[in-house]
């Protein structure tokens, strides 16, 4: 059913990475929370729209979630994309909260005294289903009719449509809803389009083409990579950096000893600092004594890597991070 899972973004890692090692009085620790709560409310909102979507029968359709597709020099992700023998069904997920007001150009949502505006979401994912019919042109996929759903997952949230914007009333529905929406869609698009092997190719076709996203986290937000504090994160206080001492580590303050691997720094290390790292690189950034403690830590990894010796790289691998 899943074609593509629901991960946790990756930006929302990055953000949760730099919070543990920016020293806390740094000047950009209040924009990198306020990014860790904009994308975890988000992320929650997803994982809502996910359950739901795994209500449905399970060779009902083809499930493909943050679907990320190339548009010219660009690209276009898609919040939930679910693929039959019927049609085709885009799904933007919203998880504001309070009160939102939804209109033909704009969306204002009002919470806490507060108001603010955003992008119409049925603006938004009727802008997805054009692309995504560019992109099916482009590699000769046949037309199968592609209907759009604004999904608004936060329970508590009301949502008032303005009078008489009656795509509003058609296209929008709220999580708990989500179910009948789909039925009435299903209702509807009843006779099947394509057979099992043409959804095949475009299952194929939209896996090969997904490119995650990839950014300089760091960079986004003007923030130097010598501001990362680096070493093995204490799990007990929090204090960075524990001492290394014969396969185990040991923290300054709290006296705590573990001997866990470094598996989570590493991933600290591939968010923020670089996608790759060599003997030397690591040795410094777990503040090891010797290449020798760092490449006994890199055999326990088990990471790919290229060139030889004193030259070799090392990657993680596909589902490290």
């Amino acid at each position: 059913m899943f074609d593509l899972p629901l991960i946790k973004p990756i930006t929302l890692k990055q953000a949760e990475a730099a919070q543990r090692r920016l020293p806390r009085n740094h000047p950009m620790m209040a924009e990198v929370e306020l990014k860790i709560r904009k994308l975890a409310s988000g992320y929650r909102g997803e994982k809502t729209l996910n359950y739901f979507l795994g209500l449905l029968p399970e060779k009902s359709y083809h499930i493909f979630h943050g679907l990320r597709l190339p548009a010219q020099n660009s690209f276009f992700q898609i919040d939930a994309l679910l693929l039959s023998p019927r049609l085709i069904i885009l799904i933007e997920s919203k998880n504001y909260s309070g009160t939102l007001n939804v209109e033909k150009h704009q969306l204002t949502q009002e919470v806490n005294n507060t108001k603010m505006v955003y992008d119409n979401p049925i603006a938004q994912v009727n802008r997805h289903k054009i692309l995504l019919q560019y992109f099916f042109l482009k590699y000769q996929i046949p037309l199968i009719p592609i209907d759009t759903v604004a999904d608004f997952t936060n329970a508590s949230a009301e949502v008032k449509i303005a009078n008489g914007y009656y795509e509003a009333e058609k296209y929008i529905c709220k999580a708990g809803n989500l179910l009948m929406k789909m039925k009435e869609l299903e209702k509807y698009y009843s006779k099947e389009q394509v057979d099992q092997k043409i959804i095949g190719k475009i299952r194929r076709l939209l896996l090969s083409k997904h490119t995650p996203v990839k950014s300089d986290f760091l960079k986004t937000l003007d923030i130097n990579k010598t501001d990362i504090l680096p070493g093995f994160l204490c799990s007990t206080c929090l204090v960075v950096p524990m001492k290394y001492c014969r396969n185990k580590w040991i923290c300054p303050s709290c006296q705590q000893i573990s001997k866990e691997s470094c598996h989570e720094a590493i991933k600290d290390y591939f968010l923020l600092i670089n996608t790759s790292i060599t003997n030397s690189e690591l040795q410094e950034f777990l503040q090891l004594p010797t290449r020798r403690a760092a490449a006994y830590q890199l055999e326990l990894l088990k990471f790919p890597s290229t060139g030889t010796k004193k030259g070799r790289v090392y990657h993680p691998s596909k589902d490290f991070l």
